[in-house]
């Protein structure tokens, strides 16, 4: 059945009374021309354009179900998703008949966004900011609603008079977009309407800047907006405009945004202070322990070369060769004190390094060197102090040989030697040690990379590990 409406029905109040009173005398008062397989035909010569806009959303408002299936459950008779749009859609609708237009137009756009296959969707959105006086998002919404290849001749016709009527309420203006050589060419340009009312709520409109060499024409309603140019690596461009009847001409000028490299993170420091601090305890205590060991070295050199020692007149030599083994401990002992003072002093200088990561390098190196000589020197201790002990405790020795013995090993070069390797070793270590844990302790476990120190003993083997990364 096809029902023609005269021109002259009202659109807001009498557009839908007039359909379902003419409806309701072939098909009965309580149908809804929705709900019917019947078509209708209007004439749009004298109606406005909110009129047109309200019989395009109608027309294209989904069918409800019919008699033969209203008692089925919804699940029975269609798919979740082609439910929930319908019943989208048939609310959208609502706020369209109560005159809700930005509101309807709100929630076409939301279906939008939900369904982009479905071309009536974004028709009843160009139709509801029609209806709601938003002419620039209509022609957009209509424009691209034209481009799509899946809309059939009727439909097309339909969208051009839409198009036609809603054209002539905006204003083009002209964007010229000014890009820097060096920067990318694609940018999109976005209109953003400026209103002092919060329930005026339009989105953007972004239009693509296909070539940046020609200029972009914009149609907005009248009014105040706010243009600006975005795209990657550019800093936002905006001009405000007042939008009237007569075209307007804007140019913008995005400037290349300024590339942010990420700063490094910065390398975590010990303390000043700490530093300071644990160098001149190491120089201190350092050249204290040399001090003292200079001390011993020559209060054992004195013993070995007294009197009592050199010209022995005891005839059992015990005193001889108690005094004669005494000096030459206080003599390695001094010797161990003078190395390990000299060792720390060393350590301590790597202090001097403002790099975290050089010290721990370099204190690993000192306490791999220093593992080392505490190792030879004990050994070249005991190897050279054997031939002493051997002679020193000889049950045959006599008083006449005495003073042969004492030229003999009065000079014992390897033990002294061995001593001091020994404490050179010891101060190393033990400075290093200290460097890695002080440091450690301020800049956390990878300030030192987790250097660990631990002592290895084995068969035929003793020293130390040290582990971590280096």
């Amino acid at each position: 059945m096809d029902i023609v409406l005269p021109p002259d029905v009202g659109c807001r109040a009498g557009f839908i009374p007039a359909l379902n009173a003419v409806l309701a005398q072939d098909a009965g008062p309580s149908t809804d021309w929705r709900r019917t397989g019947l078509s209708a035909t209007f004439p749009l010569a004298g109606m406005s354009s909110l009129c047109v806009s309200m019989m395009m959303l109608l027309l294209v408002a989904p069918a409800g179900p019919t008699a033969t299936n209203a008692g089925a459950p919804a699940e029975t008779t269609r798919p979740a998703a082609s439910s929930d749009r319908a019943e989208r859609t048939a609310r959208a609708a609502e706020f369209f008949e109560g005159g809700r237009y930005v509101e309807a137009a709100l929630e076409f756009e939301a279906l939008r966004r939900d369904y982009p296959d479905e071309p009536s969707i974004l028709f009843n959105a160009a139709a509801s900011r029609d209806a709601a006086g938003h002419f620039a998002h209509a022609v957009a919404y209509v424009r691209e609603y034209l481009g799509r290849t899946d809309i059939g001749p009727d439909d097309r016709k339909q969208g051009e008079e839409q198009l036609a009527e809603a054209a002539r309420k905006v204003t083009p203006v002209t964007v010229t977009v000014t890009l820097p050589l060096e920067g990318p060419q694609t940018v999109t340009v976005v209109a953003r309407h400026v209103s002092s009312s919060p329930a005026d709520l339009r989105p953007e409109l972004s239009f693509p800047l296909p070539n940046p060499r020609q200029s972009l024409k914009l149609e907005l309603d009248p009014g105040a907006w706010s243009v600006r140019v975005e795209g990657s690596s550019y800093q936002s461009a905006e001009q405000q405009v007042a939008v009237g009847s007569a075209p307007l001409a804007i140019s913008l000028r995005p400037v290349l945004a300024p590339v942010v490299r990420p700063e490094p993170p910065q390398a975590r420091m010990v303390p000043p202070e700490v530093v300071k601090g644990t160098a001149r305890g190491l120089y201190i205590g350092g050249g204290a322990m040399a001090a003292v060991g200079l001390g011993l070295i020559g209060g054992g050199v004195g013993m070995i070369h007294g009197q009592r020692v050199k010209a022995c007149d005891d005839p059992t030599l015990a005193d001889c060769r108690r005094r004669f083994a005494s000096a030459f401990v206080v003599r390695n002992v001094g010797s161990t004190l003078l190395g390990a003072g000299a060792g720390l002093a060393a350590s301590a200088l790597v202090w001097r390094a403002n790099d975290a990561r050089q010290r721990m390098i370099a204190w690993s190196a000192l306490a791999a060197v220093g593992g080392v000589g505490l190792i030879l020197g004990e050994v070249m201790v005991v190897r050279g102090s054997i031939p002493f002990s051997r002679d020193n405790t000889n049950p045959e020795g006599t008083l006449a040989g005495w003073s042969e013995h004492w030229r003999e090993h009065r000079h014992s070069a390897l033990p002294a030697l061995g001593a001091t390797l020994r404490g050179l070793g010891v101060g190393l270590l033990a400075g290093a040690v200290t460097g890695l844990i002080v440091q450690r302790k301020h800049l956390g476990p990878g300030g030192a990379r987790a250097i660990r120190v631990d002592p290895s003993a084995g068969p035929g083997h003793t020293g130390i590990v040290l582990s971590g990364r280096f």
